[in-house]
């Protein structure tokens, strides 16, 4: 897939846009989709700004580490998206709750395992759009580079994401790219 990418560098500084994306729609059981986030390694990371929305409950035997990574342990629905456009190919993921508001986003770049992203889709059990005219405009609170872990603490797995990761160059050039697309600011770590 990035094959394409480091054959076209004139093609890296045109904008994204994923307003036409085509989806496809599962859902996993709770907890499910925080193990395969956690083998995926480093992605670009856009949580929702909906923090004063209602949280869903931790599955049994999972924690959030954070607020905002609630909505990972238990989604109502995953839309899975791409595009190809003049950038090339583009794959994310959208985490959305009952009321059909995407919570948070994750794109996939250079660096992310992507057996990892095709067994966390085989996982998935595929489902129904949600009903038309739910909502679904997002928009991101901010972006940034990560990588999520999990550890065990008092019989709990704390599902939690490391911020300041290593990225290669490609990897950090895509991840800027996709954040000015999504009008958010990014910190400029990299590393490689």
């Amino acid at each position: 897939m990035f094959g394409w990418l480091a054959a076209h560098p004139a093609a890296w500084g045109r904008p994204f846009h994923g307003g036409h994306a085509e989806r496809r729609w599962l859902r996993m059981p709770g907890g499910m989709l925080a193990q395969h986030l956690m083998r995926l390694g480093h992605v670009l990371y856009l949580p929702g700004p909906a923090m004063d929305a209602a949280l869903p409950a931790c599955p049994t035997g999972w924690l959030a580490e954070r607020r905002e990574l609630a909505f990972l342990l238990r989604p109502h629905r995953l839309a899975v998206a791409g595009v190809v456009d003049t950038d090339g190919p583009r794959e994310w993921l959208e985490c959305v709750d009952h009321s059909g508001r995407v919570q948070a986003r994750l794109y996939l770049l250079p660096d992310t395992d992507y057996l990892a992203w095709d067994a966390l889709l085989a996982a998935g059990e595929r489902v129904s759009a949600p009903q038309p005219g739910m909502p679904q405009d997002f928009r991101p609170r901010g972006a940034c580079l990560a990588r999520f872990h999990g550890y065990l603490l008092a019989g709990l797995t704390v599902f939690g994401l490391d911020r300041s990761v290593a990225v290669s160059r490609l990897g950090h050039e895509v991840a800027q790219r996709i954040a000015r697309a999504e009008a958010v600011a990014m910190p400029r770590h990299v590393s490689g």
